[in-house]
C-alpha cells in the first residue's frame, strides 16, 4: 500500500508516512559511542521504520548544557552516563526490555542533522510524529550540587510533586525552556496506546501505564545515581497547564525559533480540541488548513500505534474539514481520499476501500490527467485490494496501469516502478 506524492506537501494528507523520515539511535550503538552522546554526523542512527519487530522507544527530553558550543552535554559526558545508568537500572528491575537490541532512543543531537542550516526546522513537520512513536520520555538531570537541596528531603516528599520539589538548577531551568516545555506537553497530549507497549514493560512502568493510561515521563538525575535510587515519574499534565506554562512564552537560545514554538503550541491546542470532540471549534479558531494538517498527523500516530479505527476517524475528520473549506484544493481532498482507502483496506472493508480509491482516482485524473504518479499509486492500491478479494484479472489490470505510468514518469530503476513490476510478476 502506498500514499501519494503530491507536490502540495503541506496541504495534502499524509497519514501513511508512519515513522518514515525519522531516525532513532539503537541503545547498543549509544553504548559503543566514544564521544558520549553522538553527533548526527557520526551516523550511528538508523531509520525508525527499518526494524521488523516492535521496539521500546525512548524520547530523551533535556536541556543542552553547552548551548553556545553547541553541545548537549558537559565535559566528561555526565548526561550520557546518566542516560545509560537510568536505562540499565530500569532493565535490571524489569521495567523495560533487558535486551539492548529491543531499545532505541530519539536524542535530538544524534537524530537531527546538526549540519543543516536550521536543524530545528526538521522538527516542524515531525515533532508530533516523533513523540507519538515513543513509549517513554526520559529527562536526565546533571546536578553536582544535589546535596545542597536534597539533604533535608526524603524521596516520598519529592514524589508528591516532582515538578515543583526537585531542586536541581538544571531541572528548574528545564521548566523555563520553550523546547523542553513543548516536549513535556507533547508527551502528555499526543495519543498513546498502552496495549501496544504492555508486552515490553514491567514493574513500576507497567503500574504507571496501567493506572494512568498515559506515556510515562521519568526524571533521573545525579541524586538518583549517587543514592542508587530509581527514576521519578512525572504526573501527566492536565489540559489547563498549557495556559499556565505556555511554551510560546518560554526561554530560547535563539529567538529565530519563536515562531516554530508557537506553531507547535497551535498543534497542541488543536490536538486537545480534537480529543475533546471540538473539531468545528478548532476550525473556527485556527482555520481549516492547520486543523486538517494536525488531523493528518494524529492519524499517523494512531496508525503507528495500530489504532486503525481511530486513524480512520481522524482521516474522516480531515476529509470533512477539507471538503467544507472553499480554500482547500482538490489535490488535498484527493490525497485524503487516497489515505482513507488505505485505512479501509487495513480494516478489511475492501468494498468501501475500492469505492474510496475510485473517488480519489477520478479526482486525480481531472487534476493531473492519466499520466501522473499519483494516478499510478491509486491504480496500484486498488490492485492490492482486488488481489486480496481474489479478483486476479482486475488486480493485474490495475498493476499494469500503475507500471506503465511509473515506467514513463519514474524510469525502470525507481523503487515504485520495481514494486509494480514485482506485483505484475506475482499475478502472472
Amino acid at each position: 500500500e502506498e500514499a501519494g506524492t503530491n507536490a502540495e506537501k503541506a496541504a495534502v494528507a499524509g497519514p501513511e508516512k508512519g515513522v518514515q523520515g525519522i531516525n532513532v539511535l539503537p541503545l547498543a550503538s549509544l553504548k559503543k559511542s566514544e564521544n558520549g552522546i553522538p553527533r548526527s554526523s557520526e551516523k550511528l542512527t538508523v531509520p525508525a521504520d527499518s526494524f521488523d519487530q516492535r521496539l521500546f522507544r525512548i524520547f530523551v527530553s533535556h536541556r543542552w548544557l553547552q548551548p553556545k558550543k553547541p553541545h548537549p552535554d558537559a565535559n566528561g559526558h555526565p548526561k550520557y552516563q546518566l542516560i545509560l545508568k537510568c536505562i540499565e537500572d530500569m532493565q535490571k528491575r524489569g521495567w523495560v526490555p533487558s535486551d539492548d537490541d529491543k531499545i532505541v532512543l530519539w536524542i535530538d543531537y544524534a537524530c537531527i542533522n546538526q549540519d543543516a542550516k536550521d536543524p530545528a526546522a526538521e522538527l516542524n513537520d515531525n515533532m508530533l510524529r516523533i513523540v507519538g512513536m515513543c513509549d517513554m520520555v526520559l529527562t536526565p538531570v546533571v546536578d553536582e550540587e544535589w546535596e545542597s537541596w536534597a539533604a533535608h528531603l526524603e524521596r516520598d516528599q519529592i514524589e508528591k510533586d516532582v515538578a515543583g520539589t526537585y531542586g536541581a538548577k538544571q531541572w528548574q531551568d528545564y521548566w523555563k525552556r520553550a523546547w523542553c516545555l513543548l516536549e513535556i506537553f507533547f508527551a502528555a497530549h499526543v495519543p498513546f496506546t498502552p496495549e501496544l507497549v504492555l508486552p515490553l514493560i514491567g514493574g513500576e512502568v507497567l503500574d504507571f501505564v496501567t493506572e494512568k493510561q498515559a506515556r510515562p515521563h521519568v526524571l533521573y538525575g545525579t541524586r538518583e545515581s549517587e543514592k542508587s535510587e530509581v527514576a521519578f515519574f512525572l504526573a501527566p499534565l492536565r489540559d489547563e497547564k498549557l495556559e499556565e506554562k505556555d511554551p510560546g512564552n518560554g526561554e530560547l537560545f535563539s529567538e529565530n525559533d519563536r515562531q516554530k514554538i508557537k506553531y507547535h503550541v497551535k498543534e497542541l491546542r488543536i490536538s486537545t480540541m480534537v480529543r475533546q470532540s471540538k473539531t468545528d471549534e478548532a476550525v473556527a479558531t485556527f482555520g481549516a488548513f492547520d486543523v486538517a494538517n494536525v488531523l493528518d498527523k494524529l492519524a499517523e500516530v494512531h496508525k503507528e500505534q495500530c489504532q486503525f479505527q481511530q486513524q480512520l476517524e481522524r482521516v474522516q475528520e480531515a476529509l470533512e474539514v477539507r471538503r467544507k473549506d472553499p480554500k482547500s484544493s482538490d489535490n488535498a481532498v484527493a490525497g485524503t481520499l487516497m489515505t482513507m482507502g488505505l485505512v479501509y483496506e487495513r480494516l478489511g472493508c475492501f468494498d468501501i476501500a475500492l469505492q474510496t480509491h475510485e473517488e480519489a482516482l477520478e479526482m486525480q485524473k481531472k487534476i493531473h490527467g492519466h499520466d501522473h504518479v499519483d494516478v499510478a499509486t491509486t491504480h496500484f492500491n486498488m490492485a492490492l485490494v482486488f488481489e486480496k478479494q481474489g479478483d486476479v484479472q482486475r488486480a493485474r489490470e490495475g498493476a499494469r496501469k500503475s507500471l506503465d505510468v511509473r515506467r514513463r514518469r519514474l524510469g525502470d530503476s525507481h523503487p515504485q516502478t520495481q514494486k509494480a513490476d514485482k506485483m505484475m510478476k506475482r499475478l502472472g
